[in-house]
């Protein structure tokens, strides 16, 4: 398939009902997507998957309260009974039901907007729903003819093949796999609150401007008395230095990403690190945005959590994630006693489907971290382009070559400003168009809209957005394993005109 074209409305790229990545080709579809218009949304079936429930999904619940005789009830198929009932306690509608159905479990509400929109936001957050796989094996069980998605799986323990590979980069026995890396994410937020709230500790400090899930998470998923700081400037070291002096007995976690999505800064790790280890708060670190493949955060960290999504399943069609403990963490054994209840494990198939690709991750970061590169010095030097953000801008090439597994290891993310409308370059270029990244093929995003659109959308939220030096026209870039003259010339569509 050559992805370096322009693609349909609504498209999902790998050509799989399982993809992680639908097509977005022009700002009018980003804009449509977002204020949900009916045509957009007509032809997005199959958007990313934690954000719209895939269609699948929404099928296999129909299918379920039909059985159950729920209809006019608001129906959620859920991983597990646990997340079931977290579900229920968040929304916190009388005249809940929750019950087993084949190797899921129904949640249902009475129907209303507000329990939609409170529903569908914590299963977005927390990635607690059925995957689109188990949904498909659901359906296909009920009808014979329903469409299974033809893809090669792994042959033979496929657990055991994953977690072989993980543990060249994760050296620990504390590790688990998640059927999200948000979930991953949730779980171990979770089991931090059970580990620090009984020693008096409900502060948790975000580092940086973080992935939207990860924010929410913090904001609005934790229990009555958690507080959380943010500092938006992961630099600032004079402000993460005071409010550990003065709140150090009541910081329960410290949470960033290493480097952070989207402006790809990376703080001092050695710093940071050695504040928590003084203070006895947990270090929480995502290394989403390199991938593990590309940096070793777990020296530094208690806890490392992170989207697979994301390089290992370099084909962009299968959602996982992993979560890792330091051994050598005085937190490590409290915080694996807490993690079950929160934590769901992958569906068998797309575990599989990891398998089947993981082997090849170091061979397709090698290629795209040496297009990062030439793709880095292109965008530097054109005439369209304002600034660039990469993983050795300004003040993080220091703090990420600590982390950094190799001088060449960068990752595929770079986000850049333009010095031309957005849609004069979004709408042209030759590259598919949507969220995700980590991906054996060139994407890209205008990261803000898809993100946070209720800030870029307008003037109030842009303003506050260019206060924290964040463009509210950035694009997110994720480099491909592409030619490098391909890529080059896709975007020079755009850039060129």
């Amino acid at each position: 398939m050559t992805f370096l074209r322009q693609h349909p409305l609504g498209a999902t790229v790998p050509d799989s009902v399982h993809a992680v990545c639908c097509s977005l080709p022009r700002m009018a579809d980003v804009i449509g997507y977002e204020e949900r218009e009916p045509e957009t949304m007509a032809a997005v079936k199959y958007a990313y998957p934690r954000f719209v429930f895939h269609d699948y999904v929404i099928q296999a619940a129909n299918k379920a309260a039909e059985k159950h005789g729920l209809s006019g009830r608001a129906v959620y198929a859920v991983a597990s009974a646990a997340a079931a009932w977290s579900l229920a306690e968040y929304v916190d509608a009388p005249g809940h039901g929750i019950l087993p159905e084949a190797d899921f479990v129904l949640a249902h509400f009475p129907e209303s907007p507000e329990v939609r929109a409170r529903a569908k936001a914590f299963l977005q957050h927390t990635g607690a729903s059925v995957t689109s796989r188990q949904a498909e094996d659901y359906l296909a069980a009920a009808d014979p003819t329903f469409p299974v998605q033809q893809e090669a799986g792994f042959d033979g323990d496929a657990e055991k093949h994953v977690m072989a590979g993980l543990r060249q980069y994760l050296d620990t026995s504390h590790l688990w796999l998640a059927n999200s890396g948000m979930n991953a994410f949730y779980a171990a937020i979770q089991a931090v609150r059970s580990v620090q709230r009984p020693k008096g500790r409900r502060l948790y400090l975000q580092l940086g401007w973080l992935y939207l899930d990860t924010q929410r998470i913090l904001e609005k998923l934790m229990g009555e008395g958690d507080q959380l700081i943010v500092v938006h400037d992961v630099f600032d070291a004079a402000a993460i230095e005071k409010i550990f002096a003065e709140k150090g007995r009541e910081l329960a976690a410290v949470v960033t990403e290493l480097p952070t999505n989207p402006l790809v800064q990376t703080p001092d790790v050695e710093r940071l690190s050695a504040l928590c280890q003084r203070h006895g708060v947990v270090r929480v670190f995502d290394p989403s945005v390199a991938g593990i493949v590309n940096v070793d955060v777990l020296p530094y960290a208690d806890v490392v959590v992170t989207s697979l999504t994301k390089y290992a399943a370099w084909q962009g069609d299968v959602m996982i994630g992993a979560l890792a403990f330091n051994e050598g963490s005085l937190f490590a054994e409290a915080l694996s006693a807490k993690l079950g209840r929160h934590l769901e494990p992958p569906y068998t198939r797309d575990l599989s489907r990891l398998a089947a690709q993981i082997g090849e991750m170091p061979a397709i970061a090698a290629r795209v971290n040496a297009n990062a590169a030439q793709v880095t010095a292109y965008l530097e030097k054109h005439p369209m382009v304002r600034k660039v953000f990469h993983p050795h801008t300004g003040q993080s090439s220091e703090h990420f070559s600590k982390i950094a597994r190799s001088e060449g290891s960068l990752g595929g993310i770079i986000t850049f400003e333009l010095e031309k409308p957005l849609a004069q370059f979004y709408d042209l270029s030759t590259v598919v168009k949507g969220p995700s990244f980590g991906t054996q093929f060139t994407m890209m995003c205008p990261f803000m809209y898809l993100a946070h659109y209720d800030l870029a959308s307008n003037e109030e939220g842009r303003a506050y957005l260019k206060g924290l030096g964040i463009d509210p026209e950035l694009i997110r870039l994720s480099v491909g394993a592409e030619p490098f003259a391909d890529i080059r010339a896709a975007l020079a569509v755009g850039l060129d005109d």
